[in-house]
């Protein structure tokens, strides 16, 4: 699951606002980025899905607080997430002793975390169908702020982004990454278009494309026929939520021997620090920014974590 204002609230506070609703960013070209930060030393490591979790699962936790006092619901629930780094969940994981061990981690994943995952019913969006339409617009005041707070910056792609700079949403973003939110939201929006578009070169790249071959045909003589290692992935996740912790564990085996035989994650890795060398500095500087903002804050979200955690006994 993921929380009403990171979903449905994407539109006010996170990504393209048009008359029609939220668009599909556009991918971000060599051209696209002026005026960003700048690049100084190597490009900082992304985060593990586990740890975006970790600071989406924060940032919920300082909005219920802040809810809580207007008087209003906001339920903060840990997201499900893998703690294999993010190229393996982009590309293919290659660990096979790891694999042996835990599987792709979802057996290992608490009943509550499990019950928190994309397919799970957003219990802040049902909480706000139960509300009068002045309710619901007091609610989506008391998220993003009254509509003059929410100014539309122009991106370095050319589109709007509308950012949310008062209300709990602003509040908790504050906290974790800092006063500068239009920096910030800039910067994450840039991330996910880069990464986005050079996953996709990455996939589509001839190179790639001959290791995942012969991953396919590996795994096909081990009795699967998944397409691609997301597939494999999402097989073994569903075998984990079935309770099946052994038949997790050996989709995830053969998964990581056949890409270790074929030199799939390692392909893909070396293609994607390629792909980054090419944009040059102007748009890789924005990708720094948005990644050691994060880094940044995993500190304070571990300790907001673990004081929610204390007060629950």
């Amino acid at each position: 699951m993921r929380s009403h204002r990171s979903l449905v609230g994407a539109c006010l506070a996170v990504v393209i606002a048009t008359a029609a609703g939220c668009s599909t960013p556009a991918a971000v070209g060599p051209a696209s980025a002026t005026n960003g930060p700048t690049l100084t030393g190597p490009l900082p490591r992304s985060l593990t899905p586990a740890e975006d979790a970790r600071l989406l699962y924060a940032e919920d936790l300082i909005v219920h607080t802040c809810m809580a006092r207007s008087g209003l619901r906001f339920v903060a629930e840990p997201l499900a997430a893998s703690s294999r780094p993010a190229a393996e969940q982009r590309y293919g994981t290659a660990d096979v002793a790891a694999a042996r061990a835990h599987g792709y981690g979802y057996s290992e994943t608490s009943a509550g975390q499990r019950r928190a995952d994309f397919t799970s019913p957003d219990p802040n969006e049902a909480y706000q169908r139960t509300l009068s339409p002045d309710d619901q617009r007091a609610y989506e005041t008391a998220l993003y702020g009254t509509a003059a707070s929410r100014p539309q910056v122009e991106l370095p792609d050319g589109q709007g982004l509308v950012i949310a700079t008062e209300g709990c949403v602003a509040q908790a973003r504050k906290r974790l990454y800092g006063d500068d939110l239009r920096g910030y939201l800039i910067s994450q929006h840039v991330t996910a278009n880069l990464e986005g578009h050079i996953a996709q070169d990455v996939r589509d790249a001839k190179a790639y494309r001959s290791a995942l071959g012969g991953w396919r045909t590996c795994m096909a003589n081990r009795g699967f026929s998944f397409a691609t290692p997301q597939e494999a992935r999402q097989g073994g996740q569903t075998a984990a939520h079935k309770g099946g912790r052994a038949a997790e564990i050996r989709v995830a085996t053969a998964d990581a021997a056949c890409a270790q035989e074929h030199r799939l994650l390692t392909t893909a890795v070396a293609l994607e620090q390629d792909r980054f060398a090419d944009q040059g500095p102007e748009l890789t500087s924005w990708i720094s920014e948005f990644r050691s903002r994060r880094l940044a804050a995993l500190p304070k979200a571990r300790e907001l974590i673990r004081a929610e955690s204390r007060s629950r006994g």
